[in-house]
């Protein structure tokens, strides 16, 4: 067969200069020609001048991989990597719109992750084309593997290596070595690499007022149990990166050449985009719910009936007449970040409840026709300059964060409904629950499929096809998967039905307990307490059946319980149980400093703390809980360390950034003017308790999702469902 080597790319250092407070975190020696998106600065040495189409070209194929890693190759043309630019209809939507609105150079920004052969080759500053190739070629093979450093900035945050790439000959080990040498470089395997641009921001450098948070995948694996961070409850789960969970070994079915024992790292990247997948294969369609039915639990928690309150529902003794208040549990039990994650503000993830009585009447439904007011969803909301939630992910027109309704790795949310029951109900009454998903909203949906529909949006399909690629429709209906479920029945049993609880409802006594009572430690702080009858059971159940897991996990929620109600000796007590059960642990500690913390006792949060750190040294959360205790002492030096250590891993969290420019000014430092301006780019515009208050006087939903636990009341439907089907919208 023989062996090729690329050329030596023009492109020979894709590097990223970044700012970091004031401190350069890189740099190109060769004193780079420098290509700008925004926030960070992808360069190639002036002397090799632009990058030639044929150095391009070769970035953008994948023909030369196919050859040798044939499952790889094909895995990839299915994923959301191989379609992540122009030819991603609903991408070009959102796109489109912003350079509309901003000019082209403006959206480097989105090119430094979405389209980086577009941003190399200066193509993004221009009106881009349908005929230019490089539109359709999103995150090449060749781009993730020559991917020489990285860091956590975000926005496209990482650089690539100029050494060429050898195509080996199969029958040469040393060229094969050669070969895999090069495109295994050390970020290849490494969160570092996800996160360059699973992290994601906006702000004045594309014309918008304020700094905001985008996607923060990054932070939150950092700070969970998964990234070993200390999050506020202790999991029996290993430490997994990302390629971990979203690259799982698969059988090579192709024979890829890559492939060990018969396996290969999966590289379609399952995630959320049922919409996508549904399109191309039914095995990426089939990984994408695979990873949602993965992620989450939804469970039915306390019920009250009049002005009796019943832990378990199907405790609940029922008559007619009363109302009816139930808790919905939400648990994001096996994603390592937020769930649902990504860009937070564009998902359609919705809760359904009803209830039906023995005769099969619907009681109650939480979406009536027509009207998602009453209907939870777990999406980010950004508002606009008018107060008004932006539901089309139109960036430019962002301009503060409202809300974030997505749940925390292995946090609970709970959602509360009410009705009245009826005087002679039917008894018992099933209650059932669905987590549904959708990728994007019908509105958004419509939006991407007008685009489409345009002679623009047909020249991409077009496109697509004459390159061998399958053209996305937008306009097509998306599926809508049922995530989890749960059903219970409440009231009087009947013998001829079998009222097991089902779904997430069957999970361990202990377990829901455990579940619910994280959910209400969310409420606020006055309202806690509501947590404490499931921890009393969970701790009196563990002792006597000496489950010590379940013992030692239900005393660090009571722990955490007092800490929230300022009661730190109780809280350090519990903790010292918890440990006999568990052992040591970062998340204890956590939970000592934070009750010290609750009484401004800040020696005593410090000395915790420093222990949470030094078990969890990669949590942003962490060191900014022990620079805000340092900076509360008015310990300028301590402050400044911690800070800066958090600002390694979170470079743009306000919290730290803000302690970061007290320090400077404390100690007197002329670095203290770039850090305080620094800080104030980051931090919560003051336009933001206005904007609120305006949505809230507006909209409906913005006066729900301003509550830790947000109330619906359940309504008789307009017309006659049948149990057990989903509700959709």
């Amino acid at each position: 067969m023989g062996s090729r080597v690329y050329r030596k790319m023009s492109v020979r250092r894709w590097l990223t200069t970044l700012v970091l407070a004031g401190a350069s975190l890189g740099a190109c020696a060769e004193g780079p020609v420098e290509v700008d998106n925004g926030h960070n600065r992808y360069s190639h040495p002036s002397f090799l001048g632009a990058p030639s189409t044929t150095d391009l070209a070769r970035l953008a194929t994948t023909e030369d991989c196919k050859t040798c890693h044939a499952d790889v190759a094909s895995q990839w043309a299915h994923s959301v990597h191989a379609r992540s630019s122009f030819d991603n209809p609903w991408y070009r939507a959102s796109v489109d719109a912003f350079r509309e609105a901003r000019g082209p150079e403006a959206s480097r920004f989105c090119a430094g992750c979405h389209d980086p052969l577009l941003l190399v080759a200066g193509d993004i500053d221009v009106e881009v084309d349908p005929g230019n190739a490089l539109a359709y070629a999103g995150v090449t093979c060749t781009v993730c593997h020559s991917v020489q450093s990285s860091t956590p900035d975000g926005n496209g945050s990482l650089s690539l290596s100029d050494q060429a790439i050898l195509i080996p000959d199969p029958a040469v080990p040393e060229e094969i070595e050669a070969h895999r040498r090069r495109l295994t470089l050390a970020p290849l395997r490494t969160e570092a690499l996800c996160g360059s641009c699973h992290r994601s921001f906006s702000g004045r450098a594309i014309g918008n007022e304020h700094h905001l948070a985008g996607i923060e995948d990054l932070g939150d694996w950092l700070d969970s149990a998964f990234g070993g961070g200390a999050p506020d409850h202790v999991f029996d789960v290993e430490t997994a990166r990302c390629q971990d969970c979203h690259m799982p070994e698969v059988p090579s079915v192709l024979g890829d050449l890559a492939g060990i024992d018969g396996s290969v790292r999966e590289h379609r990247w399952a995630s959320s985009h049922t919409a996508m997948a549904s399109q191309l294969d039914p095995e990426s369609l089939a990984g994408a719910i695979e990873t949602l039915r993965a992620a989450a639990v939804v469970d039915v928690g306390a019920v009250r009936v009049g002005d009796e309150r019943y832990v378990l529902p199907e405790e609940a003794v029922v008559t007619g007449g009363h109302p009816l208040v139930l808790d919905i549990l939400l648990e994001n039990r096996g994603a390592g970040h937020r769930f649902p994650g990504g860009t937070r503000d564009m998902h359609d993830v919705w809760v359904e409840v009803e209830i039906v009585d023995a005769s099969g009447r619907v009681l109650g439904v939480s979406q009536p026709d027509g009207n998602q007011d009453g209907v939870f969803i777990l999406r980010s909301t950004l508002l606009d300059d008018r107060g008004d939630p932006e539901t089309l992910h139109q960036v430019h027109r962002f301009s503060t964060a409202a809300f974030d309704r997505t749940i925390p790795a292995h946090g609970t949310q709970v959602v509360r409904y009410e009705m009245q029951l009826p005087a002679r109900p039917r008894l018992p009454l099933q209650v059932n629950a669905r987590l549904m998903h959708r990728k994007h909203s019908l509105a958004f949906q419509r939006l991407a499929c007008l685009d489409s529909q345009s002679e623009r949006g047909r020249a991409f399909a077009e496109g697509a096809v004459a390159l061998g690629k399958v053209p996305l429709d937008p306009c097509l209906p998306q599926p809508v998967t049922t995530i989890a479920d749960a059903t219970v029945w409440l009231g009087r049993n009947d013998a001829r039905l079998d009222t097991t609880p089902r779904g997430g409802a069957a999970r361990a006594t202990q377990e829901r307990l455990l579940s619910q009572a994280r959910g209400l430690l969310g409420e606020t702080q006055e309202r806690t307490e509501l947590a404490r009858p499931s921890l009393n059971r969970v701790i009196a159940s563990a002792r006597k059946h000496g489950s010590t897991e379940a013992l030692g996990r239900g005393e660090l929620l009571l722990a955490r319980l007092h800490a929230q109600q300022g009661r730190p000796e109780q809280a350090v007590e519990a903790t010292r149980r918890a440990e006999t059960a568990l052992g040591k642990s970062a998340t204890l500690d956590r939970v000592v400093g934070d009750a010290y913390a609750q009484v401004w006792r800040w020696r005593e949060a410090v000395v915790a703390y420093e222990k949470v750190v030094r078990q969890a040294p990669r949590s942003p959360a962490a060191w900014r809980s022990l620079a805000h205790a340092y900076g509360s002492l008015a310990d300028d030096s301590e402050a400044l360390r911690a800070a800066n250590e958090g600002l390694r891993w979170a470079p743009r969290d306000e919290g730290l950034l803000r302690t970061r420019a007290l320090a400077l000014r404390g100690l007197g430092d002329p670095e203290a003017d770039a850090a305080e301006e620094r800080w104030l780019r980051h931090r919560v515009p003051d336009s933001t308790p206005g904007q609120l208050a305006r949505c809230e006087q507006k909209h409906v939903r913005c006066q729900t999702d301003r509550q830790p636990i947000p109330r619906y009341r359940l309504v008789e439907p307009p017309t006659k469902a049948i149990p057990g089907r989903p509700i959709s919208r």
